[in-house]
């Protein structure tokens, strides 16, 4: 039913913008309904509702093998939805994210016997809201209660249409992952107000010769979002509606946090340097949990955008995994990922400059040691795998005795003396990464 609270936002702010009058019903007759479904293909699935036709197949009518339902037929299909909707208790056939009457069925979890109100405006809005979802990798849809974002979106479904006429192979059906595309294009760095499809291309092919839109990264989507609003919070309504739904709930999106990792990036390694590899950087981020894990922690924010395969790097009390640094492209970009994300999450900037001269330090702490490489090493190696602030102290004291100069150790000792102890592997993985690095 959120969707409806949607629909309100969006229909509120668009009268507003162009100084219409709409009304739920209005526009859900004279802008929804010709845009997305009166035409051969659509643009949203419609359900179980008068609009859908379960007999037709979409594959063979785009391939020719059948032909399109009519005008007149379709047109039948939309009078009979608005008879429906006039005449009907709302439910789920006819109003998205409704429940249903029959309380056998799967989708029958939101069935009551308290009276609800029946207002047929909530139904047309119910639509309007469904069509401003934003569909990501993993199968759900995220909804934002936002106006601008809402017309944002809106502003590619006309996009949608253009692409659905002109491309007789694409499938219908996809409002919500080219919601996700559209608005990850119109929040990038390179979008062009006056070329708005000026590198522009979703259309992946698929094995039987259609194409197809792929979903996006919620990484993508809300780094635009965040770059474009200086907002902290945009708490997102996630589900997913199919034979069964799923509802995830509200989530806050902690937007600045969001964006911090490309903020020091940006920081640590130039603007030019992300500027050309931003791409394959923001592919890295969200990749090691998926958006549904990540929403068990409460919030999406730093933690959620983990890139896969860092996570092995860490102390586990059994050892560390070795860096190997071989210093060509793509893994530098991957190294330095998982730096500046590490660093995001100790949320300590001063912490960069640190590591490094901690690393430098354990660098020379070795290469002095004559005869006693090997036990110099070892105290190193133990070093690297201590997950605790008593272990990493313990093990700094082995080091300590062999040195003269201990300045530098006390003052890393006693800044792993203060911080979280939950802190302690991030902290020890960054170091490694610039011993690595240093050490190539």
């Amino acid at each position: 039913m959120y969707a409806t609270t949607i629909g309100r936002t969006f229909l509120k702010a668009y009268n507003c913008k162009f100084g219409t009058e709409y009304t739920g019903r209005s526009f859900f007759e004279e802008v929804f309904i010709p845009l997305f479904f009166d035409h051969p293909k659509y643009m949203m699935t419609a359900g179980n509702s008068p609009l859908e036709n379960p007999k037709l197949s979409w594959d063979d009518m785009i391939k020719g093998k059948k032909p399109f339902e009519s005008p007149e037929r379709r047109q039948e299909r939309i009078t009979k939805m608005i008879h429906k909707i006039e005449t009907e208790k709302a439910d789920a056939s006819i109003a998205i994210g409704y429940g249903v009457i029959d309380s056998t069925v799967a989708t029958s979890g939101q069935i009551t016997n308290i009276e609800l109100p029946d207002s047929k405006e909530s139904i047309y809005l119910s639509w309007i809201g469904a069509g401003l979802g934003i569909g990501v990798i993993g199968g759900l849809t995220i909804l934002f209660n936002h106006e601008q974002l809402l017309l944002d979106i809106f502003e590619g479904w006309h996009y949608y249409r253009q692409y659905l006429e002109k491309n007789p192979l694409l499938k219908g059906n996809q409002i919500n992952t080219w919601n996700g595309r559209w608005i990850s294009h119109r929040y990038d760095w390179e979008y062009d107000v006056d070329d708005a499809l000026a590198g522009f291309n979703p259309l992946e092919p698929m094995n039987d010769g259609l194409f197809y839109l792929q979903t996006v990264s919620w990484v993508d989507i809300l780094v635009g979002i965040a770059r474009k609003n200086p907002m902290a919070d945009m708490v997102g309504y996630l589900y997913s509606i199919g034979q069964t739904n799923t509802t995830v709930g509200f989530i806050p999106f902690k937007l600045q946090d969001i964006i911090r990792p490309n903020q020091l990036y940006i920081k640590m390694f130039g603007k030019d340097e992300w500027m050309q590899n931003r791409k394959n950087i923001e592919k890295l981020y969200g990749t090691a949990m998926g958006l549904r894990v990540a929403c068990q922690a409460g919030c999406i924010g730093v933690l959620a955008m983990e890139p896969k395969g860092l996570k092995a790097f860490f102390p586990d009390g059994k050892g560390v995994k070795k860096i190997s640094y071989k210093g060509d492209e793509e893994q530098k970009i991957t190294f330095n990922t998982y730096l500046i994300w590490i660093l995001a999450m100790l949320n300590k900037e001063e912490l960069w400059k640190l590591s490094c001269e901690f690393a430098q330090l354990l660098l020379k702490y070795e290469a002095e040691a004559g005869k006693a490489r090997r036990d110099r090493s070892n105290n190193v190696d133990n070093l690297f795998g201590a997950k605790t602030p008593k272990q990493f102290i313990e093990c700094l004291t082995n080091i300590v005795e062999d040195e003269k100069e201990v300045e530098a150790y006390e003052n890393m000792g006693k800044i792993v003396h203060m911080m979280p102890g939950d802190n302690i592997p991030y902290l020890n993985t960054l170091i490694r990464f610039q011993y690595a690095l240093l050490n190539k």
